[in-house]
């Protein structure tokens, strides 16, 4: 049974407020193990502590705002998390998250109290990192199956507190596992057909972007972004009007021409560092999409005749 608390309102007097915050300030917490690092590794991304706490019944924190996003996870136990608008009674492998400068309040069951963990985290990207758990401030809870995973990662975390170098990298690491964790676990809110097909083809061409320079064929491609090959084809001539394979010629075309207009780099040179190991191969590819080869390109460039190349 849950303690007596009505639902989280906002017209509190201030005396109250204080009061109740230096009473729960006093509680004992020999049941509690937190830790925080001495450094943040990115802005972008980057753990603030995390920690462990077998509740006492009753147990409260809140109502409170704080200035990072938190997310706790249930282990065992029942207890109350309460904001604006929204009351939820999280039980074993549920977890909740709070967003910052929101009021919230949570207290542990009277009963069964809570057992539970919990990451705080800030940074530019973390809403889009939450968006791709499936979580939101419309949809801040969740329910995720592997206990064991989330209590590893926070543990590992809190044994890598110290300050050095090689701490900061794993933190940084563990941050990204306990996402990774959750991620593989939560259901991702429900797209569109047309947004569901456009996530694909962008996750696609970031694939190309990033590996254009090295040995990737379209069959590739497709298995990272775990569809057939000829529907990823036709979902590019959809949208892009072009295939697959096209869009890695002219990327890697496109990156050999700038090589060409402004550095000294050999053809053969140029050739490799654009995914063509064999020069020949590079310079018909070259030919097909430019009209000349790389050497007449790079010279009529420096003529002043091709400064703006342009594709067949």
């Amino acid at each position: 049974m849950l303690a007596a608390y009505p639902q989280l309102c906002y017209n509190f007097c201030y005396h109250t407020f204080c009061t109740d915050m230096r009473k729960r300030g006093r509680e004992q917490m020999q049941d509690t193990t937190e830790t925080q690092p001495s450094t943040t590794l990115s802005n972008e991304f980057s753990l603030l502590f995390c920690g462990e706490r077998a509740c006492p019944p009753g147990h409260a924190a809140g109502p409170a705002i704080r200035e990072y996003y938190l997310m706790y996870y249930c282990l065992s136990g029942h207890g109350i998390f309460q904001t604006k608008n929204c009351s939820f009674s999280p039980g074993p492998q549920d977890g909740f998250l709070i967003f910052p400068q929101e009021v919230t309040f949570h207290e542990a069951d009277l009963q069964d109290p809570w057992h539970y963990i919990w990451v705080a985290f800030r940074g530019s990207n973390a809403e889009q990192y939450l968006t791709r758990c499936g979580l939101s401030r419309q949809q801040r809870t969740f329910h995720c199956g592997k206990s064991a995973a989330l209590q590893d990662c926070v543990t590992q975390m809190m044994q890598h507190m110290k300050l050095s170098d090689c701490n900061e990298f794993f933190l940084q690491s563990l941050l990204y596992r306990w996402f990774g964790i959750l991620a593989s676990a939560v259901a991702s809110p429900n797209h569109s057909k047309k947004a569901s097909e456009s996530i694909y083809v962008k996750k696609a061409i970031e694939f190309l972007q990033k590996n254009y320079q090295n040995d990737i064929t379209i069959a590739k491609v497709a298995d990272y972004v775990c569809l057939n090959r000829s529907y990823l084809t036709s979902l590019f001539r959809r949208q892009l009007h072009t295939s697959p394979r096209e869009y890695l010629v002219n990327l890697r075309i496109s990156h050999a021409a700038d090589l060409l207009r402004h550095s000294d780099l050999p053809v053969s040179h140029i050739a490799c560092s654009c995914g063509y190991p064999d020069p020949l191969a590079f310079s018909r590819a070259f030919h097909r999409l430019k009209g000349i080869s790389p050497t007449e390109y790079r010279t009529a460039c420096r003529a002043g005749k091709a400064a703006a190349p342009q594709q067949k």
